[in-house]
């Protein structure tokens, strides 16, 4: 499958994204003797280098990821049927209404109340969640990649987020994009979870420490 214009302008966009200093609430590996972060590999393993031609040891852990994940999509490293997909759901007020409470229920705890990735778990996790506020607005953040990002999760990239393909259905994800990208309004709903709770517990993330293997 070719890869589009908009792709290729994405990974630009995105590597000067990277490259900048992070807003993280996440400490950084400290570096040792010779200046060079610790538990970062000296050799990507292949087929993982991204296509720009960096080397990941000069990257901290979070910017690993981030970029790790980022070239993957772009390098159509995930299942056709992302790629492929088309949202079915659209960005209607119905389908921003329905994605507020699964919003807090599923995501909140970790990304927040607006997307800055200060939720309450957020501080006990490395990487630190994905700024959904800034990243929804970016080049990469194509309807295809937040659905297979949110259905995948984040283990194959050392991160604690869950995958939610087997707890929400598709259209529930896309209401959850819709939310996303109409910049976490208030909505009030009978039916809204708590804002101090009411995720499921198949939801939580996993607590330790995650760096990129």
């Amino acid at each position: 499958m070719p890869r589009t214009p908009s792709l290729a302008l994405a990974a630009l966009v995105f590597a000067a994204l990277c490259l900048a200093p992070l807003a993280s609430v996440a400490e950084d590996v400290p570096p040792d003797a010779n200046g060079v972060p610790k538990d970062i590999p000296k050799e990507v393993p292949k087929g993982r280098e991204p296509p720009i031609g960096w080397s990941l040891q000069n990257l901290d852990p979070e910017q690993q990821q981030r970029v790790l994940r980022f070239s993957t999509f772009v390098n159509q490293g995930i299942p056709e049927k992302y790629l492929k997909v088309e949202n079915g759901v659209g960005y209607t007020v119905r389908a921003i209404a329905e994605g507020a409470p699964l919003y807090w229920a599923h995501c909140q705890k970790c990304h927040g109340d607006t997307g800055l990735g200060n939720g309450d778990l957020a501080y006990a996790l490395t990487p630190s969640p994905a700024l959904l506020a800034y990243m929804v607005q970016q080049p990469i953040a194509v309807d295809q990649y937040l659905l297979w990002s949110i259905s995948e999760g984040g283990k194959q990239f050392g991160t604690a987020m869950p995958a939610f393909k087997t707890t929400l259905s598709e259209d529930q994800i896309w209401q959850i994009v819709a939310y996303l990208r109409a910049g976490f309004p208030d909505v009030e709903a009978d039916d809204a979870p708590p804002k101090d709770g009411g995720a499921a517990k198949t939801d939580m993330p996993d607590l330790k420490k995650h760096t990129i293997d």
